[in-house]
């Protein structure tokens, strides 16, 4: 892959599941849920964990958060049989049976209140095992599915979809007539690599090499490596539950072979398909603080598709919403200026560096 930076305009692209889920994978975690039979899913306790939890419409932020909820609970539950109340239910008493289930599998008890820091290890063993057993079926699955579709192709007109996106709208859409020649004029103009992108996905799923990148970073490892890993955020969290968060995890599958320079001065940083959620907040706090996003040029595009028109106002507003509130949390970390962290969102919007938009995708509805 050429590294070399002489790009008309150096953008950063961000993704997440979104972008698998606009190129027709079943990428959504109830596709995977559902992928599973009944015997499977009870063998794995954030598959159990997920029929308490699931809302109508999760997402894979949902997923990791249930980490932290799990270890919250068993800590609550260790609280419970210490303090003699064993005859009071224990609420929710289904993660009583989940404990259960997890000393069957493994032939060791977690649940005989005796010693706080034995239980405690063998309990975070434990769902370390468990997660470890999630990412593998999830990667399994996730290659099944892009074998069984068209995501390779479509994935790749995206890509290149958000590379020209505000710069050379025109390529963005065609009919049958002008596929042919639109298709061409974008090939050669991202042969030249003037719109090359780095790409930072938070995805299992590879970015296409066709899409002519100018870097790529899966920061969560891929399938094609069989490194997929899940965490929670490490923001305000316990010493003892380090070994679940992303950092750690990354840190100990030694997953980043390739760092994009997140210092450089970004001409616009695109994100696409993100939930924005909180488990990859520090994430989203690196790439600004690198940037310097209150006194930098560079303009942020926070695009969407509305994947159910039934839902398009809601889809619509949860994206306005989630926006808002990261920037909202980013500019409460300016503490030697608090003032700037206030009117961050504001001044973006003023100096016209601020876009939440629908990206018109209508080439992949071309065949």
């Amino acid at each position: 892959m050429d590294t070399t930076d002489n790009r008309k305009v150096k953008q950063l692209i961000v993704l997440g599941n979104g972008f698998d889920l606009t190129c027709g994978l079943k990428s959504q975690y109830s596709d995977f849920y559902q992928s599973e039979n009944k015997s499977n899913q009870f063998d794995n306790i954030l598959m159990r964990f997920a029929e308490r939890t699931m809302t109508d419409y999760p997402d894979w932020a949902d997923v990791e958060s249930n980490i932290l909820k799990l270890i919250k609970l068993y800590k609550k539950y260790f609280i419970y049989i210490q303090g003699g109340e064993q005859k009071k239910v224990f609420e929710p008493e289904y993660f009583r049976y989940m404990l259960k289930g997890l000393e069957f599998k493994y032939n060791r008890s977690i649940t005989n209140g005796n010693d706080n820091d034995f239980n405690l290890f063998y309990f975070y063993k434990f769902l370390s095992s468990e997660i470890g057993d999630f990412e593998e079926r999830l990667a399994t699955y996730l290659k099944s599915q892009i074998l069984d579709s068209n995501y390779i192709q479509k994935s790749r007109w995206l890509a290149i979809s958000l590379c020209l996106a505000e710069y050379r709208d025109d390529l963005l859409r065609a009919d049958e007539e002008e596929l042919t020649a639109k298709l061409a004029e974008r090939n050669l103009l991202m042969k030249g690599g003037d719109y090359a992108a780095d790409f930072f996905t938070f995805n299992y799923t590879p970015v296409s090499e066709d899409a002519y990148p100018h870097q790529i970073q899966n920061i969560h490892g891929n399938i094609e490596e069989k490194n997929t890993i899940l965490g929670i955020d490490g923001h305000g969290g316990d010493d003892d539950i380090l070994e679940f968060t992303k950092t750690y995890r990354l840190l100990s599958h030694s997953q980043v072979k390739e760092r994009i320079d997140f210092s450089q001065k970004f001409d616009c940083i695109k994100f696409f398909g993100h939930s924005l959620g909180e488990a990859d907040y520090s994430y989203f706090q690196s790439i600004f603080d690198g940037l310097d996003l209150y006194s930098a040029k560079t303009k942020l595009f926070f695009y969407f598709q509305v994947y159910d028109p039934h839902r398009r106002t809601e889809i619509i507003s949860q994206n306005y919403h989630a926006v808002s509130k990261l920037l909202k949390r980013y500019g409460e970390t300016f503490q030697s200026n608090p003032d700037h962290g206030k009117n961050l969102m504001h001044k973006l919007i003023l100096e016209g560096r601020l876009t939440v938009k629908e990206l018109d995708c209508s080439l992949l509805t071309i065949n």
